[in-house]
């Protein structure tokens, strides 16, 4: 689910021109129900506004790895933000989310030799398993008492489990309290919270906020390029866990930073969201409309707090010519070729950016195909 959208006979989708609920494609304006932006942070005025003195500040790039002259104040500056939005002891800024999970596994290589991993665990969570040499061990799609029956068989030796908080096109939760009871006390939880932050809980802090869980055994892992709608990843848990990470990650201490102005907008965004919680509730309430119209028009809808819908047409050629159409009545949802294993599906991304108008749109749209043959 992670590689450039390619559509079946068709060529990828380049956008021209995005806003928040809106993108040009091939010089037509389309209402956008598709990304990660769920906020609408990407486009928000306050970030843009904070992006722009960062790069006056430090011009484009950092230049250099921060274990050396690459570390900027706005660097710094993130990760408190981070760490306080979080609750959190400490939080660790990397480039981006996909190694966020590469860091930490690194950090872990040197205690454990094999760890638990959920089936359906994000790509880049099984890439950094093999990068760190720590061998997986899968277990049933949100299923803590497969987990545990792994454990037992392994000889109750595990010490750290791997898990997405969420899996919004498998449309599941993680139980992440009974999940914790399969780890000694010393053991570690990695939750990739990509998907999550800024989203579940009920002020948007994620998955620990969700569950009400406050267990130094947990690791968090994430991506500040979805609900935040800037760039980055991070590893945000227990003090030490996260300076194990800053001192031993190849990945962290190898790699060039996110520019420094970038770091100034992460910022500028969870202070919009702390502001504003009423994004959040924009987003929920969108969530629920738009799950009343994919039923109206007789497509299954999760009944998860989560913004993103999937489903599968009868055929990926019927898929791709349903996306063409949908197109046409000025409507983008992708139909996505990943190479995930799942095939073809529709993924429906939600924002609070989106209005009443542009919901009706896409449920008028969605009503007329599924009535078409």
């Amino acid at each position: 689910m992670h590689a450039a959208v390619e559509l079946t006979g068709m060529s990828r989708i380049v956008v021209e021109r995005a806003g928040a609920a809106q993108v040009r494609v091939d010089g037509r304006d389309l209402i956008l129900f598709a990304g990660c932006d769920y906020l609408g942070f990407a486009h928000a005025p306050e970030v843009a506004a904070a992006l722009k003195r960062g790069v006056e500040t430090y011009g484009v790039s950092s230049s250099g790895s921060r274990a050396t002259t690459g570390n900027a104040q706005a660097h710094d500056d993130l990760e408190r933000d981070l760490a306080r939005f979080l609750r959190t002891e400490a939080a660790l800024l990397v480039p981006d989310g996909y190694l966020s999970n590469l860091v930490v596994a690194q950090a872990l290589a040197s205690r454990v030799d094999t760890a638990l991993v959920d089936r359906e665990a994000h790509v880049s969570v099984l890439d950094a398993l093999a990068a760190a040499s720590i061998r997986r061990v899968v277990y049933g799609f949100c299923d803590a008492a497969a987990a545990a029956e792994e454990a037992r068989t392994l000889g109750g030796l595990i010490l750290a489990l791997f898990t997405d908080g969420a899996y919004p096109v498998m449309q599941g939760i993680a139980p992440l309290r009974e999940l914790l009871a399969v780890l000694p006390r010393d053991g570690v939880l990695v939750v990739d919270d990509c998907h999550v932050t800024g989203v579940l809980g009920r002020t948007g802090r994620g998955s620990l906020e969700h569950h009400g869980l406050e267990d130094p055994r947990i690791v968090v892992t994430g991506t500040l390029s979805k609900a935040l709608g800037c760039f980055g990843g991070f590893v945000a848990g227990r003090e030490d866990l996260v300076e194990l990470s800053r001192e031993t990650s190849r990945a962290y201490v190898g790699s060039t930073p996110i520019p420094p102005a970038l770091a100034t907008a992460g910022s500028a965004a969870i202070a919009l969201l702390e502001r504003e919680p009423q994004r959040l509730e924009r987003l929920r309430a969108n969530i629920e409309r738009v799950r009343a119209a994919l039923q109206r028009a007789g497509i299954p809808a999760h009944s998860l707090p989560l913004p993103v819908f999937a489903w599968k047409a009868a055929t990926p050629e019927e898929g791709d010519r349903i996306h063409a159409r949908l197109r046409e009545r000025g409507v983008l949802v992708p139909h996505v070729h990943y190479p995930d294993g799942l095939g073809s599906y529709f993924r429906l991304a939600v924002s609070a950016a989106h209005d009443a108008a542009a919901i009706e749109r896409l449920e008028n749209a969605l009503v007329e195909f599924a009535r078409t043959p």
